[in-house]
C-alpha cells in the first residue's frame, strides 16, 4: 500500500467518520461546547472538500460527509439547546471546548485558501486555450491559483535546479477522465495504466502553432510508480503565438507530431498515457513564455483556462465534443 493511499484512507474515510460517529453518539453536553463541537467538525469536513483531492474516495464523497453532519445537527441541535446546560461544568470540560475552537479556526484557513485559490488573478496573464480532449467527464485534479489546490505551485519559487528547469509549469492543471458515478478506474488503484479511463484517449492541440518539442519513447509506468528521468514524460510542446503549451505524460508510442510541425487547433497530436513521473494515468496542460535561455519548460509561466472557463481542483468538466478542427 502505497503513502497515496494510506493518506486517501485516513484523511478521507476514516477522519471524516470518527468526527462524525463522535458528533452523533458523544457530543459535548454544554450548549456552548455543542456548538464548537459542531463547527470545528463542519470546518474540517468544509476544509477537505476545499482543498484534498477526491478521486478515490469520488468527488462526491465529502458532499456525503456535509449531508451527515447537517443530519447529525438536525438530530442533535434541539435537545442540546433545550436541555443542555450553557456553558461548560469543569475546568477540563472547558478546556476541550476551547481545543475545539482552536483546531476549528486553524481547519477554517485551508477552506478560505481553497476559495481564494477559485479566482483568478486580476493582474496575471490569463491565456485561454480549447478543451484538449474528447466527449466526457473529466475531473480537475490539480489546478487553481493557490498552492492549497494546486500542487504545481512547487516549483514557482524554485529552491533547485531541478525545480527552476520546470517553472513554467507552475500554473498547470492535471486531468483525468471519470464515469457518471465519479470513478476513474475499476477498484481503488490498479496498477495497470490501461485500466483507467483516460489512457490512451485522443488529445488534440488546444490551440493553432508550430510544435518545437516532442518525445515518443518512455515506457507507461506502473501505478503508482513514477520516472523522474524526465517529469515530463511522452509530449508535446507547441508555440503558439507568443506563449507555448506543453500536454505531457502521452502514452508510448502515440505521439503523432514532430517538432516543426503545424498544427491547429483539434489536431490529434497524442493520446493520454502515463509516462514521466506520474502517479496514475492524467493530462497534464500548462502555458508558460518561452525562456531567452536555459531550459524549454523554465519560463514564465501563465494561468490558462478552457474555454473561458479557469479550471481549479475537483472541478468537473463535462466535454459535449472533441475541440472543433481548424485549417490552417
Amino acid at each position: 500500500m502505497s503513502l497515496l493511499d494510506i493518506s486517501a484512507i485516513g484523511l478521507q474515510i476514516g477522519l471524516p467518520l470518527i468526527l462524525l460517529t463522535w458528533l452523533a453518539l458523544r457530543p459535548l453536553s454544554s450548549r456552548l461546547g455543542f456548538l464548537a463541537h459542531a463547527l470545528f467538525t463542519g470546518l474540517v469536513l468544509l476544509s477537505l472538500l476545499t482543498v484534498s483531492l477526491w478521486m478515490i474516495p469520488p468527488w462526491w464523497t465529502p458532499y456525503l460527509y456535509l449531508a451527515l453532519w447537517l443530519g447529525i445537527m438536525i438530530w442533535r441541535a434541539p435537545g442540546r439547546f433545550r436541555r443542555g446546560p450553557l456553558l461548560p461544568g469543569s475546568v477540563s470540560n472547558w478546556m476541550v471546548v476551547a481545543l475545539f475552537s482552536g483546531l476549528g479556526i486553524l481547519a477554517a484557513r485551508p477552506v478560505i485558501q481553497g476559495m481564494q485559490g477559485r479566482a483568478l488573478p486580476s493582474e496575471r496573464t490569463t491565456i485561454d486555450i480549447a478543451f484538449p480532449m474528447g466527449p466526457g467527464i473529466y475531473l480537475v485534479a490539480n489546478g487553481g491559483a493557490t498552492s492549497a489546490v494546486n500542487g504545481h505551485f512547487l516549483t514557482l519559487h524554485p529552491n533547485t535546479e531541478r525545480q527552476a528547469a520546470y517553472r513554467g509549469q507552475s500554473y498547470a492543471v492535471d486531468l483525468i477522465k471519470i464515469d457518471e458515478w465519479g470513478l476513474r478506474a475499476p477498484g481503488w488503484r490498479p496498477t495497470d495504466p490501461a485500466a483507467y479511463r483516460i489512457f490512451g484517449e485522443p488529445v488534440y492541440a488546444p490551440c493553432r502553432g508550430i510544435v518545437i518539442a516532442s518525445d515518443d519513447g518512455m515506457p507507461d509506468m506502473v501505478v503508482p510508480t513514477t520516472d523522474t528521468s524526465r517529469l515530463e514524460g511522452n509530449h508535446v510542446l507547441i508555440q503558439c503565438d507568443d506563449y507555448a503549451v506543453l500536454l505531457a505524460h502521452f502514452r508510448l508510442g502515440s505521439v503523432s507530431v514532430s517538432p516543426g510541425d503545424q498544427v491547429t487547433v483539434g489536431q490529434h497530436v497524442g493520446d493520454a498515457g502515463n509516462s514521466g513521473q506520474s502517479t496514475e494515468p492524467h493530462l497534464h496542460v500548462h502555458v508558460q513564455r518561452l525562456p531567452g535561455s536555459g531550459p524549454l519548460l523554465s519560463g514564465e509561466p501563465l494561468f490558462l483556462t478552457f474555454d473561458g472557463r479557469f479550471p481549479v481542483r475537483n472541478d468537473r468538466l463535462v466535454i459535449e465534443t472533441a475541440p472543433t478542427a481548424t485549417t490552417p
